[in-house]
């Protein structure tokens, strides 16, 4: 297992790379998890595992194309 210090450094040299036009939505992407580990660690929050994500499936359903397959494309190129 990895450490904490060498993910960070692993994610954030996968930001470096890519183009600046991204980040806008790289940086929508992280506030979505972040919301939604926070929101899953909060103890009011109900139990029950198929806790609706509205605004993650909003996010993704926006997207001009699908973005999991370019990035997996992407990745297996440097590969």
């Amino acid at each position: 297992m990895h450490t904490h210090a060498e993910y960070e450094k692993r994610i954030l040299n996968e930001i470096k790379e890519m183009p600046p036009e991204a980040l806008p939505k790289i940086m929508r992407l992280l506030l979505l998890l972040k919301e939604e580990f926070i929101l899953k660690d909060i103890s009011y929050v109900s139990d029950d595992e198929n806790i609706s994500h509205e605004k993650t499936r909003h996010l993704l359903s926006a997207s001009k194309g699908n973005w999991a397959m370019q990035i997996i494309s992407d990745r297996d190129d440097r590969m």
